[in-house]
């Protein structure tokens, strides 16, 4: 895969950290998201249905599925293009990028579905879908990766009942490398969608960024969350509002045309840069600078824009911009997109957050103690009285995420698997057993 994804127009430096680097970027990102599929399926008994080559009615029923099957048939006509040029450093970049999108944000954004005790049509939705696109992929990386694509699909599809369609009745290929070609289906591409899903991902991340400035974790809820979006992408900013209160874990997203009431933007000439080129000039440069509309200043390099001072066109590298958010107040901001957070926590949003870093420390038990991922258990716990407050409000919550049949305030048993740790600042004892 390293020398593959590769261009061969350069040097290849090649060693064990090099290997090392791809194995976890990407062979263990997509070996998570097939485990997390396998495991799930072996706990619900999932069985495919047998359209592994087209898209279940239910599918479209999802925008996230649809999405996914959308990336899906656009990655075959891409991967599938590049080879047949002889090139394989594009269509491995291309597979690697959409592994990624599939990990951390199909799957992640889908786990309360497959986690869910009912199966309804929307978790087969997601069975059929994440099923669809792990089959296609061993597919695309037969070529590639012949004994990960193999080992993928001989359990994705041969070890259903060994060999026959459900639908068919025809017997699959006994090999990955006897398998027709994937066909991409245009009619599935929804270009729209795409370029949604693209704009949540990069205000979600640009939230993350804004929460990680101000030290907060995402799993501590906020009040509120500011975006400003270009005009031509308001009106899918309100189609995505639920999904990025959800990403961001903020109660309420509020659309901005005008940052200054949140953050204000300093500019400065980037001297070492423009003292060779300009000399004397730069004092002129400065000045013009210094007279000019900050905001606007800051939204032009953002773009990659260049702005005017002096009498002279400045490079975007040739400025330099900084934020200074006022108080109570996070930000981040990239390319003319800016998201800020609201960092002042009411006392029931600073009590949920609690109850989601317990949630936290609690499946962190159950993993060290090596439950399994569907095992029932008693949790115990010790503790102040902001810690009972907390867990008696949100105990609900807090054993269905855990899936703790109680939570029992007092000692542990010999054989629970127990720890003492500080928790926001709280001193607690947490233990956990099979129950």
């Amino acid at each position: 895969w390293l020398f593959l994804r590769h261009n061969p127009a350069s040097n290849v430096n090649y060693g064990w950290a090099r290997g090392d680097e791809v194995r976890r970027s990407f062979v263990l990102t997509l070996w998570n998201s097939y485990a997390f599929f396998v495991t799930y399926a072996n706990i619900d008994g999932w069985r495919p249905d047998g359209k592994v080559e087209g898209t279940a009615s239910r599918v479209e029923e999802n925008e996230l599925d649809r999405w996914l099957i959308s990336e899906l048939h656009q990655l075959i006509a891409d991967v599938t293009a590049g080879l047949d040029a002889y090139d394989t450093m594009t269509p491995a970049r291309r597979i690697e990028a959409f592994v990624e999108e599939l990990s951390n944000w199909y799957v992640r954004r889908s786990r309360r579905r497959f986690w869910k005790s009912e199966d309804d049509a929307d978790k087969r939705s997601a069975y059929e879908t994440l099923h669809q696109c792990l089959v296609t992929l061993a597919k695309l990386l037969a070529p590639f990766m012949p004994f990960l694509a193999e080992a993928l699909y001989q359990n994705l599809v041969r070890s259903w009942d060994g060999s026959a369609s459900l639908t068919t009745g025809e017997k699959e290929p006994p090999s990955v490398h006897l398998c027709d070609w994937p066909q991409a289906d245009s009619s599935l591409v929804d270009q729209a969608l795409s370029d949604e899903v693209r704009l949540a991902m990069r205000l979600a991340s640009l939230g993350r960024s804004a929460r990680s400035k101000a030290g907060i974790k995402v799993r501590q809820p906020l009040p509120r969350v500011y975006v400003k979006v270009p005009i031509r992408e308001e009106d899918a900013l309100r189609r995505l509002e639920a999904q990025l209160l959800d990403e961001l874990n903020v109660r309420e997203l509020v659309p901005i045309h005008d940052e200054s009431d949140y953050l204000r933007y300093e500019v400065r000439p980037n001297l070492p840069a423009l003292g060779p080129k300009y000399g004397a000039a730069v004092a002129q440069i400065r000045e013009s600078l210094a007279a000019q509309d900050p905001a606007a200043v800051a939204t032009a390099i953002a773009r990659g824009q260049g702005v005017e001072a002096g009498g002279h066109r400045l490079e975007p590298d040739e400025v330099l911009v900084s934020t200074v958010e006022r108080e109570g107040f996070a930000s981040a901001q990239e390319g003319g997109y800016v998201v800020v957070v609201d960092t002042e926590v009411p006392p029931e949003l600073r009590d949920e957050g609690l109850a989601r870093e317990l949630v936290h420390r609690i499946q962190n038990l159950r993993r060290e103690a090596g439950y399994d991922i569907s095992d029932r258990i008693t949790t115990y716990w010790q503790g102040d009285d902001d810690l009972r407050r907390v867990l008696e409000a949100h105990a609900d919550y807090v054993q269905g995420e855990t899936l703790s049949l109680s939570l029992v305030e007092g000692d542990p048993p010999p054989e629970a698997h127990r720890s003492e740790q500080t928790v926001d600042g709280h001193q607690v004892v947490l233990a956990v057993v099979r129950a």
